[in-house]
């Protein structure tokens, strides 16, 4: 089943949940950077992918929110006692997930380096340090300590609705 309906996820949105959910949790690799400068072997090994795949992950939330609309009379409805902070709890990760790359690109960029994905250079090298970029880029570093709070909620949340309240609240996203 492509589309959601009120008993379940469709393979869309699961699909998007997933992959989103894999790649946001190798993203968190990056703090390993603050330990030792990152001179160590999850700073050699995610850290250059770190702004590819952050950008992979801006496209991505935005196709899902996409589609989340479009699916939004089919999906099922919130099982919690506070629907409003689901929700905005919700919304929150999406803004993170889409604002954190751009607010990434401003910060490298105010440091006086070339804001590469995948390789290609899509800003240029400044001539100097931009201190007004770098200064909104740091707004990045706050909101990835946000979401890392909110997924660790996210997570905890499913399995309470799963192990405590035995509801079909995960079951219904596998």
């Amino acid at each position: 089943m492509i589309n959601d309906s009120p008993d379940r996820y469709g393979s869309v949105t699961r699909f998007f949940h997933w992959l989103v959910a894999v790649l946001v949790i190798q993203q968190f690799f990056k703090f390993a950077d603050r330990i030792d400068e990152g001179k160590h072997w999850l700073g050699d090994t995610f850290g250059p992918y770190h702004v590819s795949i952050g950008a992979v992950i801006m496209l991505l939330a935005i196709f899902r929110l996409l589609w989340s609309i479009k699916q939004k009379n089919q999906r099922p409805a919130i099982e919690s006692p506070y629907p409003k902070l689901a929700k905005a709890v919700h919304g929150i990760m999406y803004f993170c997930l889409i604002a954190m790359p751009p607010l990434g690109a401003l910060y490298i960029h105010g440091h006086g380096y070339p804001v590469k994905v995948f390789g290609q250079v899509l800003i240029a090298k400044p001539a100097e340090k931009v201190q007004w970029a770098h200064d909104i880029g740091e707004l990045h570093s706050i909101l990835a300590f946000v979401l890392v709070f909110l997924v660790i909620g996210h997570i905890t949340v499913a399995l309470y609705h799963h192990f405590i309240r035995k509801d079909n609240t995960l079951r219904r996203m596998i």
